[in-house]
C-alpha cells in the first residue's frame, strides 16, 4: 500500500511538472523566459527579455508572500487581473516593460492552479531534467539532437513573439489567438511563396534576423505599426546557429 501511495504521489508530481511547464511555455515564456536580444552596455553581455526574468519574479514573489498558499493565490489573481498597484515591481519596471496583459479566458481555473503550483515547486527543475535528457540523447542520435537544438533556438529567439499565445480575441463571437508578431507558420508560408527556393529562403532569414528593416519586411505599414519592427538578434546566435535555425524554419511546418 505504501509503495502504491508513493508511486501515485510521484506520478502526480511528474504530471504537474509536465503540464505546468507546457502552460508556462504557452502563456509566460514568451515574455519572461525568451531571449529577445542581448545588451552589451558596459562591456558586459546580458540577455534582454520582454518582461522581468521568470526566476527573478518567482524568487521575489516567494520573499513577498512567505507561504505557498499566498504565492499560488497571488499568481491566480494577477494573471487574470494584472494591476500596477499589485505589481511586485515599481514604476520604472512598468514603464520599461509595460503592464502585463490579462490572461483571463486564456486558461481554465484548473490550468491557472497547475501553473501557479508549477512555478512555486517545479520551475527550473524540469528545465534541468530536459537539458539532461537532451545531452543523453545526443550520443545515440545526432540528427535528433540537432533537431532538438534547432527547436530550442526557435523557442528561445522566435516563439516568444511568433508562436506564444498572449491572449485571445473574441470579437465577432469567434475566438482567435493573439500573438506578439505575425504567426510563425503564416510568416514561413508567405516567405516561401516570395523566395521560391530554399536557398533564397535561408538567405533572407539569415539577413533579416541580423538586420531587420521595414523595406525588407514581408508585411506592410499596417502590420509594422501594429506589432513594431522586429528587434535585431545580431550577436544573440553564432553564424552556424543562425544557419541551422533558418534551415529548421524552412521545414518546420512541412509535416
Amino acid at each position: 500500500m505504501k509503495n502504491i501511495l508513493l508511486y501515485t504521489l510521484l506520478t502526480s508530481s511528474a504530471v504537474l511538472a509536465q503540464s505546468g511547464e507546457a502552460i508556462f511555455n504557452t502563456h509566460c515564456a514568451g515574455c519572461h523566459a525568451t531571449i529577445l536580444g542581448v545588451n552589451e552596455a558596459g562591456g558586459k553581455v546580458t540577455n534582454v527579455y520582454g518582461a522581468p526574468y521568470a526566476k527573478d519574479v518567482i524568487d521575489k514573489l516567494k520573499a513577498e508572500t512567505k507561504t505557498k498558499e499566498a504565492f499560488v493565490g497571488f499568481i491566480k489573481d494577477y494573471i487574470n487581473e494584472p494591476d500596477k498597484r499589485k505589481s511586485l515591481y515599481g514604476e520604472k519596471a512598468i514603464k520599461k516593460f509595460g503592464l502585463m496583459p490579462s490572461l483571463k479566458g486564456a486558461m481554465t481555473d484548473s490550468e491557472a492552479s497547475i501553473l501557479a503550483e508549477y512555478l512555486y515547486s517545479e520551475y527550473g527543475k524540469t528545465s534541468q531534467k530536459t537539458e539532461e535528457k537532451k545531452v543523453a540523447s545526443s550520443s545515440n542520435d545526432e540528427n535528433s539532437a540537432q533537431e532538438k537544438a534547432n527547436e530550442t533556438l526557435f523557442n528561445t529567439h522566435c516563439a516568444g513573439c511568433h508562436a506564444t499565445i498572449l491572449g485571445v480575441n473574441e470579437v465577432g463571437g469567434k475566438v482567435t489567438n493573439i500573438y506578439g508578431a505575425p504567426y510563425a507558420k503564416d510568416v514561413i508560408d508567405k516567405l516561401k511563396a516570395e523566395t521560391k527556393t530554399k536557398e533564397a529562403f535561408v538567405g533572407f532569414i539569415k539577413d533579416y534576423i541580423n538586420e531587420p528593416d521595414k523595406r525588407k519586411s514581408l508585411y506592410g505599414e499596417k502590420t509594422i505599426k501594429k506589432f513594431g519592427l522586429m528587434p535585431s538578434l545580431k550577436g544573440a546566435m553564432t553564424e552556424n546557429e543562425i544557419n541551422e535555425l533558418a534551415e529548421y524554419l524552412y521545414r518546420k511546418y512541412d509535416q
